[in-house]
């Protein structure tokens, strides 16, 4: 690290402790904070509350995991939520149609799904899972895949890789809790989801791991720039600069604690998920910390998001009006 980047960590660091001082001598703020999914890639918050994150900057935060990014979108529109940690991609799609959210800060970047076959159809379609991606996505064609919702960033990123080798894959979308039961009945020939819920079947020989996010098989013009931001209404977020800056100080902490304090952050992971044992939580680890470290938000990762967002082919009216700028809260 040369000397201006210590200097810059340096003055955040301080920053962020007179922040920390500030808010300890003032009343907790209590704050609700809707889920896009119980997956470990979306428990950036609850990872957070539980290393007590949000206490050292004030905050009570309520948080509650959702099935998909629209229901806790949905629920942040209503009133019910203050914030919500989504796909920035929820953000545009908010704004095309004339809602006034905004991406405070990010807390995953990169991709996180991962596509699993079950172990039977994998192994009649003549496809190596290590084959080029090419060929395993044009193995997917006419294959009833499971993914969160229409309009998750699961399904944009599988479905506008297949169509550019001529694949369609047949979506049905579920809850990722529920991805595993269904694989193994034989409901659905395979599914996107995150971690750990991908990982069980494979551990377990029923699936097959078939493409990584993480891993980054996917070539970057069909994936997102950021599979998880912290977003809110702008008219809230005007109203309390204060509690934003907190809000973007505890995943600034949580960034760099995964990066310096692993032992801490796996511990915490461990609280939160019980079933992941410690093998495979060290496994996990080693993609999942990797979009932990997200980068500060950009306009221009907000651009890419919006390309992303266009690609996919949903139907939004004013989505060419869309000013990357304005999606992200400053």
């Amino acid at each position: 690290m040369n000397r201006l980047s210590t200097l810059g960590r340096g003055l955040l660091l301080a920053a962020f402790a007179a922040l920390a001082g500030t808010a300890y001598a003032q009343p907790k703020r209590e704050v609700s904070v809707g889920l896009s999914s119980p997956s470990l890639p979306a428990a950036g918050a609850r990872i957070a509350k539980e290393m007590g994150l949000f206490d050292k900057y004030g905050i009570d935060a309520r948080i509650t995991p959702m099935d998909n990014g629209s229901v806790a979108t949905m629920g942040l529109l209503s009133g019910s939520l203050d914030f919500i940690t989504t796909a920035p991609t929820d953000v545009a799609a908010a704004q095309a149609r004339g809602q006034k959210l905004v991406a405070i800060t990010g807390i995953y970047g990169g991709f996180a799904g991962v596509l699993v076959l079950a172990k039977p159809v994998a192994d009649k379609l003549g496809v190596s899972p290590t084959a080029p991606v090419a060929q395993r996505l044009k193995a997917l064609d006419g294959l009833s895949i499971a993914s969160p919702s229409p309009t998750s960033t699961y399904t944009f990123a599988f479905k506008t890789a297949a169509e550019s080798v001529g694949a369609k894959i047949r979506f049905t979308y579920m809850a990722q809790p529920a991805m595993i039961a269904a694989l193994e009945t034989g409901a659905i020939q395979g599914f996107i989801a995150g971690s750990p819920i991908y990982a069980r079947p494979v551990l377990s020989g029923s699936g097959v791991l078939w493409i990584s996010g993480p891993k980054q098989e996917l070539a970057r013009e069909f994936t997102p720039a950021y599979a998880v931001t912290l977003n809110t209404k702008r008219e809230f977020a005007e109203a309390n600069r204060d509690l934003i800056q907190r809000m973007s100080a505890v995943f600034a902490d949580f960034a760099k604690a995964v990066d310096e304090r692993p032992a801490e952050v796996k511990t915490a992971i461990a609280r939160l998920f019980p079933d992941i044992d410690a093998r495979t939580l060290d496994l996990l680890y080693v993609t999942e910390s990797l979009g932990f470290r997200a980068k500060p938000l950009t306009v221009e990762a907000l651009a890419h998001e919006i390309e992303f967002l266009k690609a996919s082919g949903v139907p939004l009216p004013q989505i060419d009006r869309l000013v990357p700028a304005d999606l992200l809260f400053r």
